[in-house]
Parts: C-alpha cells; structure tokens; sequence
C-alpha cells in the first residue's frame, strides 16, 4: 500500500467527535445534527433524552447537564 493510499484509508475514517455524537444520537433515537444543536446551546434535549446520555455514561443526569451549561438552560424546550 502507497503512502498516498495510507493517507486514503485514514482520511477516510470518522474523526472522535463525529463518532460521540452518531452514537449519542442512536441512544436518543435523534439525528446527529440535532445533537450537533445539544452541543452547541442551540436545542436543549428533553428530560427523557438526558436520562438516555446519563444512563449510557453512567452517570446522574445533573452530572452531565450541570445548571450552568448551554445545554442545560431551556429545560422547557423539548425536541
């Protein structure tokens, strides 16, 4: 395999960040652009969808959706 080829098969390959938010979004049963919109305060998830992240990380709910993080501001809005 050439080094161009190597390079091919890496570029090729989905970064870190793209693969947290597919697999947040198949536990929350989204689209991976809605995460996207979690992540940058845009959306906030609903209380049942937190509950889903939390229990796939193993951790509580206001460990991952602390009071003061974008993501954690509109709890009235629902997705």
């Amino acid at each position: 395999m050439t080094l161009k080829e190597m390079y091919q098969v890496e570029k090729n390959k989905p970064n870190p960040a793209q693969v947290f938010i597919e697999k947040i979004a198949e536990v929350t049963c989204r689209e991976p652009s809605t995460v996207r919109q979690w992540l940058s305060g845009t959306q906030t998830p609903n209380q049942k969808a937190k509950e889903r992240i939390a229990r796939h990380f193993g951790k509580s709910v206001d460990e991952l959706f602390d009071a003061n993080d974008e993501i954690g501001k509109n709890e009235a809005e629902v997705i």
